[in-house]
């Protein structure tokens, strides 16, 4: 019979290791969820050993439980908030054992607390290359708790973890530290007072498993002024708090969270003495690594190398993978579907409705595994050897000069891949202005999807060469999102810089196992997303081109009068002045799908203009087991011809998302040449975020900027495009582009007036919060 479910939360600084831990344990028994009144990730998932059944919880990482501030991460707040008003069973704290000193400021935290801790001492391998001996049965007397030596991304210690699991059940003794005798004696007099067996007005908090150490430790939270303490206290426990810090601030000169937080180092340092043995290490391999990669003139230059590799690793080495996914999505999804159609003898309307609808949304959505799967695949690699922090310490001096930590920059890395972690991860930055101006920026970063467009148009207007122009594209983005960033601090959001402070991980070398499930992981979001939005797209964009304005079933040669074609004619003229012709009309649908996800803009330009072409596919049926015999086929042969891409990059020819044969010369025919497609991809860069983005901005931020940056986005894409445009062209209706000119220029000095002067609407943001702490003390 199994017993009842225990709870385990696994806590530990940022980059310890914890995730791999967690992933470990639980392997694929996960669920994502959110976290109560905020959009940050919550992960949990289930273990099972013997008649024992486990729910572990994964804490945010976090340096710390203090809560001293407003401006405290959500992180630490989050984490401080679970384990007063949900105590697990037991704590799992994972420590780098290469940085015990840093790392066990929160195991005293949690040791204070009372809690059933066991210390999963990981990345030992790591340790002992630093020379770093560690006596783990004398740390774990010192502790007073049990000490795992783990190097879990090799797997090693994980059955003695688990088996320490099932031998814990008792709380960890609590350690003592000497502090100030003023402070020690103010400690004592506040924790009796809120004592029930010495007050009697005080009542015991419920549910705690020691109930009369709880003074204690709320006693000591709160001269340290945590906020989160504060809510658990009464007023006059406030009120007798603040008195006595006062009276600390006076006497000893230093504040009392200062002083609290000096004696728990002091404790740590004195634990280590007896524990740790180093030897003497001239000079390690990450000390000499960071001398390159963080060099001041060298830094900004690695930074933009890696960032190109990544381009062309995902266009040249995932774009060998194409043509097998194409021609084999095709031959399954649409010959073959036309094919079992026709034997069913179903109608030619219904067929095509679900062979170029659905079929073909299907073959779209496939056709980016390739190229968005290899930039996973390099992004994952960037962060599980250490150099993204990297990659955010040399970017720091750019970012101050916009009034943002180079911390900010990393959730920006992070939407190369989506916008939508990109808003999710700026819980970690501690100021509100911060996580506004890095939400604000967050849009401009090209997403996975727009690559899926730039590789399309690449692809038909600029075969050779092709990764310097989506690498162009990218750095424009970067461009606008810090002079965004540097508008706003300097009108409406104008404030203090944050002090940048980063922990830079130790280089390792990557593990596959790891970088293969985290690239699986974000691929498998981004079809799921991506399918979920393409499919009934081009199935509606094929119904309504095939429905006139009055009702009617129009044949293919005849959807210029479509109703979908009346639409896009309707609203074409605003997009003239960055070169979007009327007849041009399924670009503007094109970017009309892209409101609700970048990933349909694909799909249906290529439904449209294949339409609009009268272009077909061939349904040849007897040819389906030949076109996947070419498709296996042609993973050898582009192998092959990837040497050439290696030795130059600039004479590459580019692979692009599956497309019906001859919409790349239908595309040259409606855009004005190399130009008018450089200025649509500028628009598709810049313009509204997905309906994604935006509902996680309404949540994270308010409204009020949610739709400011809506706005914000799309006029800067119509007013760079069109400048861009309209410059390329000038010579050709010269008095036209000085008026565009003219009307951006003012429209630009507006908004700008604006910005400093009629915005103070957008200063009252409203930022996550976590739930009250409403649960009871465990000391």
């Amino acid at each position: 019979m199994m017993k009842k479910n225990k709870i385990i939360a696994i806590a530990g600084n940022p980059n310890c290791g914890k995730t791999v831990i967690f992933n470990a344990l639980t392997g694929s028994r996960q669920k994502i969820g959110n976290w109560s009144g905020v959009t940050v990730e919550k992960k949990s998932g289930s273990l099972t050993l013997g008649d024992q059944r486990y729910e572990m919880i994964d804490l945010p990482g976090t340096y710390s439980l203090s809560v001293v501030s407003d401006n405290s991460g959500v992180d630490e707040c989050i984490a401080c908030n679970y384990l007063l008003s949900n105590p697990p069973d037991t704590i799992i704290n994972v420590v780098d054992a290469s940085n015990l000193e840093r790392q066990l400021y929160l195991t005293t935290q949690l040791l204070e607390m009372r809690l059933p801790v066991i210390i999963a001492l990981n990345m030992m391998d790591i340790a002992k290359r630093r020379g770093i001996n560690i006596d783990v049965a004398q740390l774990s007397q010192s502790l007073g708790c049990p000490v795992i030596p783990l190097t879990a991304i090799r797997g090693k210690g994980l059955a003695e973890l688990r088996q320490a699991l099932v031998q814990t059940s008792h709380s960890s003794e609590p350690i003592t530290y000497p502090l100030e005798p003023a402070l020690q004696t103010a400690w004592e007099a506040l924790s009796q007072s809120m004592d029930p067996a010495v007050n009697p007005l005080v009542k015991p908090k419920d549910g705690g498993r020691d109930d009369v150490l709880c003074p204690r430790w709320l006693a000591l939270r709160l001269l340290e002024d945590d906020n989160l303490a504060k809510k658990l206290a009464s007023a006059e426990e406030r009120n007798a708090a603040k008195s006595l810090r006062d009276e600390l601030r006076t006497q000893l000169g230093e504040e009392p969270d200062l002083l609290i937080a000096d004696a728990r180092y002091r404790w740590i340092q004195s634990s280590l003495k007896q524990t740790i043995k180093k030897q003497t290490n001239n000079k390690t391999f990450t000390s000499s690594i960071d001398r390159v990669i963080l060099n001041r003139w060298l830094g900004i230059p690695i930074f933009l190398l890696v960032m190109y590799s990544l381009f062309l690793f995902a266009i040249n080495v995932g774009g060998a993978f194409q043509d097998f996914f194409d021609i084999g999505s095709t031959a399954i999804f649409i010959h073959g579907t036309i094919t079992l159609l026709n034997s069913l003898h179903l109608p030619a309307w219904l067929i095509a409705l679900i062979a170029n609808g659905f079929g073909k949304g299907i073959n779209t959505t496939i056709s980016f595994i390739p190229v968005i799967g290899a930039m996973f695949l390099f992004l994952s690699l960037l962060e599980d050897s250490g150099y993204m922090a990297r990659a955010a310490f040399v970017i720091d001096r750019l970012m101050a000069a916009v009034g943002l930590p180079g911390k900010a920059f990393v959730p920006l890395i992070v939407g190369f891949g989506c916008n939508v972690p990109t808003v999710m991860a700026t819980r970690t930055l501690a100021s509100a202005r911060d996580r506004i101006l890095t939400v604000m920026m967050a849009p401009f970063m090209s997403c996975g999807a727009r690559l899926t467009v730039y590789v399309l148009f690449v692809a038909a207007f600029f075969p050779h060469g092709g990764a310097l122009i989506i690498f162009a594209l990218y750095l424009i983005g970067i461009i606008t999102a810090i002079l965004t960033a540097f508008l706003l601090g300097s009108t409406t959001l104008k404030g203090e810089n944050t002090p940048m402070i980063l922990e830079l991980p130790t280089y390792h070398w990557p593990h596959w196992r790891t970088i293969f499930l985290s690239t699986w992981q974000r691929l498998k979001l981004f079809l799921i997303k991506a399918g979920r939005f393409i499919i009934p797209i081009c199935m509606l964009i094929g119904f309504l081109n095939a429905v006139s304005i009055h009702g009617k079933l129009i044949s293919g040669e005849a959807n210029q009068s479509s109703l979908l074609s009346s639409i896009g004619k309707t609203i074409t003229p605003v997009f003239y002045p960055i070169g979007i012709q009327k007849d041009n009309w399924p670009a503007t649908v094109g970017l009309a799908g892209g409101l609700l996800a970048k990933e349909v803009v694909v799909g249906t330009l290529n439904t449209l203009y294949s339409q609009v072409g009268q272009l077909t596919e061939e349904e040849d049926s007897s040819n389906i087991l030949t076109e996947l015999k070419t498709a296996a086929l042609s993973v050898p042969k582009n192998l092959a011809e990837l040497k050439v891409s290696v030795w130059n990059p600039m004479a590459a020819k580019m692979a692009a998302p599956d497309t019906t044969p001859g919409v790349y010369g239908v595309m040259s025919h409606y855009f004005d040449g190399k130009i008018g497609a450089f200025a649509y991809l500028l628009f598709i860069l810049l313009y509204f975020p997905c309906i994604s983005t935006m509902a996680v901005m309404q949540r994270e931020i308010g409204r009020s900027w949610a739709y400011f940056s809506m706005a914000w986005s799309t006029g800067i894409a119509y007013a760079v495009a069109t400048v861009f445009y309209q410059t390329a062209t000038f010579m050709q209706h010269p008095l036209q582009s000085l008026l565009c000119f003219l009307i951006i220029g003012f429209s630009l000095i507006a908004t700008l007036w604006a910005l400093r002067y009629k915005t103070s609407g957008l200063t009252t943001f409203s930022t996550p919060s976590t739930s009250d702490c409403s649960g009871g003390c465990h000391g």
